[in-house]
């Protein structure tokens, strides 16, 4: 690596650290002020209340990261071109693509950090925080106690099933009623309904079955079993994705959810949207510095170094309206998913080009 290159390393991943800490901790202190007196007054165990503050972290250095390389661009070539180290280096033959090249590298490799985060630690921490919201706002008691999934349907070609109750902790659903339609006229023709059922090993086991047959809407037999194994068209797995948000699924886990949301009928534009922005979001942080970095590479005064800081934060924060924006009208399906993740990182990618072209370096 070049002398030149290494400096302008240790510069970027300096101030990224200080960046990226200061912006966290400043969102973590907001967020406890905000909540603690709240969370006081129900009188949880401290040590919940400190792991409930702490499974955020993963989740708030997830949204700084951009903001972060934003603000960490701006600081070191801005203080860079303010000693008149850039334009030493321009005069000497130096390309401007050479003193990018080491920040644009360290972004990329950012970026892919970024969504490692996303997919592996902040999903979890997300999980665990929500445990630890129940315990902490209702006193004693944690998720795994008090979490219910309620009146969940699916649908097969001639069946419809729906489920009351789904127990998680036990592997359990409760209240099963199957209606079976004939497939020629959709006229009811068999309904089944079963107490409680548990999940063993592909299979569910049945409890206090009751089933009665239909003809021409009149009820023709009744039968009633205490016990079978029965084989129906959803497993265990399928419950679990509905206790999740899609900020408490990976990539994966989402897409799949997607998946069977689709099979089913059921509306699944938020969670395309959340499943085409755990790509986009990584790679913000490359778009908003391209569009920052020709500002920052610019000789100013002091009063200049204010200018150029103050138009990146202005740029981020419009960055974050724009995404929020667009991500609306991709959960109320005005934009394709995919278009309204990746619309703010074309706008922003557009916005950076129009301003390498016209800058005169």
């Amino acid at each position: 690596m070049k002398i030149i290159s290494r400096y302008i390393v240790d510069e970027f991943l300096q101030v990224y650290l200080i960046t990226i800490t200061a912006l966290s901790g400043l969102y973590i202190i907001v967020n406890i002020f905000e909540s603690l007196k709240d969370v006081i007054s129900q009188q949880p165990p401290v040590n919940a209340v400190v792991m409930f503050y702490a499974t955020q972290i993963p989740g708030i250095v997830y949204q700084t990261v951009p903001m972060a390389a934003l603000l960490t661009v701006v600081i070191v070539y801005t203080v860079m071109s303010r000693n008149n180290e850039i334009g030493s280096l321009l005069t000497t033959g130096i390309s401007p693509f050479t003193i990018i090249k080491p920040s644009v590298i360290i972004v990329l490799i950012l970026s892919l950090l970024h969504f490692i985060l996303g997919e592996y630690v902040v999903p979890q921490a997300n999980i665990k925080n929500a445990m630890l919201d129940a315990q902490v706002h209702h006193t004693q008691s944690s998720l795994s106690k008090n979490f219910k999934v309620n009146n969940i349907w699916f649908k097969s070609s001639t069946d419809i099933y729906r489920v009351g109750l789904f127990v998680p902790w036990l592997n359990t659903i409760k209240d099963i009623t199957i209606y079976e339609f004939s497939k020629d006229n959709n006229t009811l023709v068999n309904r089944t309904d079963v107490n409680t059922a548990q999940w063993n090993n592909g299979f569910w086991d049945a409890q206090d079955i009751y089933t009665r047959d239909f003809k021409d809407g009149y009820q023709t037999a009744y039968t009633f079993s205490k016990s079978k194994e029965m084989k129906l068209p959803f497993m265990i797995s399928d419950f679990r994705h509905t206790g999740k948000t899609p900020d408490e699924m990976d990539y994966t886990e989402l897409k799949s959810y997607i998946r069977k949301l689709k099979d089913e009928g059921y509306t699944y534009a938020p969670y395309d949207v959340d499943l085409n922005s755990k790509i986009s979001y990584p790679l913000s942080s490359l778009f908003v510095i391209l569009l920052v970095i020709p500002f920052s590479l610019k000789k100013r005064k002091t009063s200049g170094v204010m200018l150029a800081f103050g138009v990146s934060l202005a740029i981020g924060f419009s960055y974050w309206i724009i995404m929020a924006l667009s991500m609306s009208m991709g959960n109320s399906e005005i934009l394709n998913a995919a278009v309204a993740a990746w619309l703010p990182n074309i706008m922003t990618l557009l916005a950076a080009g129009g301003v390498i072209i016209v800058t005169k370096w």
